[in-house]
């Protein structure tokens, strides 16, 4: 979008938000245009427009809210069926494997030019959120999309390798931790793994480092296992909860993400919440908002 927008005589600043840049994308291109600030950094007066993309929420622009001052306009683009449409202008395509499709079609809407750079960003993030082309979300549509960003940037491989193979030591680790210790319900078709802060003070991890213990894609690879979370106490009594199914046509996790803690959201595949309780709390909660669904009705008579 920041390359877009500068074809187009704009000036811009990007930032990056709350989280930090991830370190397995340093090596792409232009990353010097996005400034690692979050939006309490920055001062929203001087800007005429904020164009916010890939949030379905405002807190999740920032965990600490946002205000939009008067005479600045918001542009939400985003491709989360759960998106409230929080925008003056809100360009909200459910149907999209992923904001970055959204922003291929909007771009040639606009007659701007994707040169190489803006192509390997789009590429990877259409890859990335369909998950290397395995969800339902990838149409023929997203296909056909991807293979013109291949056509403008054909070298793409070395940076699908890094975005899937840069795993960190602690990764590992939190990833046995959190296998070692399952929680299984409703005949084990529900599984949780639970990963406690206590273990993340004794390791002395950053809440950064806690978050590596996330594996409900690793869960969800499990044959029976129909709905799965990765609960991480990264904070004490701050559960954040990673939400997946195998089988998005009969389990809606956003469903259950929206219905349980703060700020929760995602696709029917793959959701996320946080949870402002102790541990015990918030598996009994979530375990509770799984059961109300009824999916697992005929299972637990």
């Amino acid at each position: 979008m920041t390359g877009a927008l500068k074809k187009l005589g704009k000036e811009v600043t990007a930032i990056i938000g709350d989280s930090q840049y991830p370190e397995n994308l340093m090596s792409l291109p232009n990353r010097e245009w996005i400034q690692d600030k979050s939006y309490s950094q920055i001062e929203p007066k001087e800007f005429d427009l904020f164009i916010i993309l890939d949030s379905s929420l405002p807190t999740q622009i920032s965990r600490s809210g946002v205000s939009f001052p008067e005479g600045m306009k918001t542009i939400v683009i985003d491709h989360h069926r759960t998106n409230e449409g929080f925008g003056d202008i809100n360009l909200i395509d459910a149907e999209s494997s992923s904001t970055s499709q959204v922003l291929y079609i909007l771009f040639k809407l606009w007659n701007v030019e994707i040169d190489q750079d803006m192509a390997l960003y789009l590429l990877l993030g259409i890859y990335a959120d369909t998950g290397g082309f395995k969800y339902p979300n990838s149409s023929p549509e997203t296909l056909r999309i991807a293979s013109e960003l291949v056509k403008i940037y054909p070298n793409y491989h070395k940076f699908v390798f890094e975005l899937e193979n840069y795993k960190k030591p602690i990764e590992l680790e939190l990833t046995g931790l959190a296998l070692s210790s399952l929680e299984k319900h409703l005949n084990d078709r529900v599984v949780f793994s639970i990963i406690p802060f206590e273990e993340i003070k004794k390791r002395n991890l950053s809440k950064e480092d806690a978050m590596e213990g996330l594996i409900g894609d690793t869960l969800r690879s499990v044959v029976g296992w129909d709905v799965v979370a990765s609960l991480v106490e990264a904070e004490p009594n701050v559960v954040t909860v990673s939400l997946r199914t195998r089988d998005e046509s009969k389990y809606d996790v956003s469903l259950i993400a929206m219905s349980v803690g703060k700020n929760g959201g995602g696709h029917k595949g793959a959701a996320g919440t946080t949870i402002y309780e102790s541990l015990k709390t918030a598996k009994t909660q979530l375990l509770d908002k799984i059961v109300e669904r009824k999916y697992f009705l005929t299972s637990t008579l």
